[in-house]
């Protein structure tokens, strides 16, 4: 589903928007996408050397679009070092950083590096392409998706995964779970609660 399509459903749980809201979210789509386009230019310049969507913004490649403030990438990196370059040049060609976010064409986008958990790479490397109004853009699996919903847990996360169990293959899910579920199967547990 198109970043630009209807916003009825655009607030988190689906609850319908107001009519002004609508017209906010479409235009909040158009500085994604312009964010989404930096960040594509600054990998071409070799700043990012890759990355991926992930968060709400991803998921509306598979379901209807909710409601968020920002943008959440997960970038390539080796180590932490690399990180703090990446982030010092991300900041540089960034409108201004709110905390652990730099704003890029007034989109908050928070990233978070490879070398931190074992599925962002995952994530990155079975990453599917899409476009995202008509931007091409590298964006997480739904099981990708879901198993971070998982991580992460918010009420948000719940309705979000319980959206993207359609779009999902069960046996790559299962598949992943097992790889990164930890041994008390809290991942698995998390999912009966929902599924």
């Amino acid at each position: 589903m198109p970043l630009e399509a209807t916003a009825r459903h655009a607030c988190v749980g689906a609850v319908p928007c107001a009519q002004r809201d609508i017209v906010r979210l479409r235009l909040r789509a158009v500085s994604f996408v312009e964010a989404i386009r930096t960040l594509n230019a600054l990998k071409r310049r070799r700043v990012i050397r890759d990355y991926v969507l992930i968060g709400a913004v991803a998921s509306t490649v598979y379901m209807e679009p909710m409601f968020t403030e920002d943008l959440d990438v997960i970038v390539l990196v080796d180590s932490d070092s690399e990180y703090m370059q990446v982030f010092q040049k991300v900041t540089q060609a960034s409108d201004k950083v709110e905390g652990m976010h730099q704003v890029i064409s007034g989109v908050p986008v928070q990233m978070f590096p490879t070398t931190i958990n074992l599925l962002y790479r995952d994530t990155l490397d079975y990453a599917r392409v899409a476009r995202i109004g008509n931007t091409r853009v590298k964006v997480a699996s739904p099981e990708h998706l879901i198993l971070l919903c998982l991580e992460a847990f918010r009420p948000k996360d719940r309705y979000r995964i319980s959206q993207l169990f359609a779009s999902a293959d069960t046996r790559k899910l299962h598949q992943l779970m097992r790889r990164f579920d930890d041994e008390k199967g809290t991942l698995a547990q998390r999912l009966k609660q929902i599924c």
